[in-house]
């Protein structure tokens, strides 16, 4: 973030007086662009999109126009505008962060990022990315919008990428201003379903950093059912003539998938019959496979290994499917997801949750 505070938050009358200025010079047939020497070529396009997200045009669902970087500049500083198709620069691509799904806004023609506004005007501009965290942003689904309704969010405090005064004519300026989920600050990428996946993504980060900004709530559950075996030990090899017997250490298992985007710890309840089993959130939220947190617990699997064949111990647990909706950004301006997990139980009223299996063979390919 930049050492001074955004104009917009601190001083709302300055803000309103350059939207004032911003329409007076619409209405002259002027436009605002920054003190530039003529533009320098622009470079070369990045490569071909591959995914959704490399190349994307960002419409405002207020005025109807796409994002633009003002008069075709290609140089530091180069304010970010709406402007009708097919404009100067309006192909842009989400460079993401893995680490928590927070992105740089590029354009595919000058290279540059989308950063704050400096202190003396309030539209946003295009400079050189460089990684720092005035270019971070994320994303969220607008409240009471369409499909393809998102707010792009500023990582670093409560601010939202939004259209200044609410412009309905080309070159109108972008700013940065509270979030609050008006149609100003609605902007759609095309591609729905990838763009909500990413706010997925980032939520679940968010709700792991921080529990208290999200919430579960189960809808329906499944019959217990087993989960593939796995491996829970060592693989021996009897290279005798005699079978031996071999006592192997075996690991405990435990875990939840989610078609979420990654996995979020729970707390499993309902192990007496009758009990009415229930999921509720907890501070572990992991993006790996069904199977995690394996430790090595105390006992151990004998098992009688015939001479030139192979010994190992698998592990099959009973899990239920259970369905509910989360609520994220419970802080803020809430939004929800339908979520089905599956969740190794460590015990229940059918007994046999938990089954450590003694195998043998005189191949040994897979655990399974």
């Amino acid at each position: 973030m930049p050492a001074t505070t955004p104009l917009d938050r601190t001083a709302p009358w300055l803000r309103l007086l350059a939207a004032l200025l911003v329409t007076c010079c619409a209405a002259l047939g002027l436009t605002a662009a920054p003190a530039h020497a003529a533009p320098a070529p622009a470079p070369a396009p990045l490569a071909a999109c591959s995914t959704p997200q490399q190349c994307l045009s960002i419409k405002s669902l207020s005025n109807g126009r796409q994002l633009d970087v003002q008069n075709g500049n290609t140089g530091d500083g180069a304010y970010i505008v709406t402007n009708s198709a097919p404009g100067y620069h309006q192909s842009w691509r989400l460079n993401v962060d893995p680490s928590d799904y927070t992105f740089t806004i590029v354009n595919n023609d000058t290279g540059k990022c989308i950063d704050l506004a400096a202190w003396f005007v309030p539209a946003l501009r295009q400079q050189t990315c460089a990684g720092q965290a005035s270019q971070r942003w994320f994303l969220q689904p607008a409240p009471g919008g369409a499909a393809d309704a998102f707010m792009i969010r500023h990582a670093g405090d409560n601010t939202c990428l939004d259209l200044l005064a609410g412009a309905q004519y080309d070159d109108a300026w972008t700013d940065q201003y509270a979030c609050n989920g008006t149609v100003n600050q609605q902007w759609s990428t095309g591609f729905p379903a990838a763009a909500r996946n990413l706010a997925l993504d980032h939520a679940a980060k968010q709700c792991q950093k921080d529990p208290g900004s999200c919430s579960w709530a189960v809808k329906s559950e499944a019959p217990a059912a087993p989960l593939p075996k796995i491996c829970v030990s060592s693989v021996w090899f009897n290279n005798t003539s005699s079978a031996a017997q071999q006592n192997f250490a075996v690991t405990t298992m435990s875990g939840w998938s989610s078609t979420l985007g990654g996995q979020i710890g729970a707390n499993i309840g309902g192990a007496a019959p009758g009990d009415v089993f229930k999921a509720e959130v907890s501070t572990q939220v992991n993006y790996s496979n069904v199977w995690q947190g394996s430790t090595t617990v105390n006992n151990s699997v004998t098992v009688n290994v015939p001479p030139q064949e192979y010994g190992w111990v698998t592990l099959a647990e009973l899990a239920r499917k259970v369905t509910g909706t989360w609520t994220f950004d419970a802080r803020g301006i809430p939004w929800t997801a339908d979520d089905t997990v599956t969740v190794p139980l460590t015990s229940d009223p059918s007994g046999g949750a938990t089954l450590y299996i003694a195998n043998t063979s005189p191949t040994f390919t897979t655990c399974a």
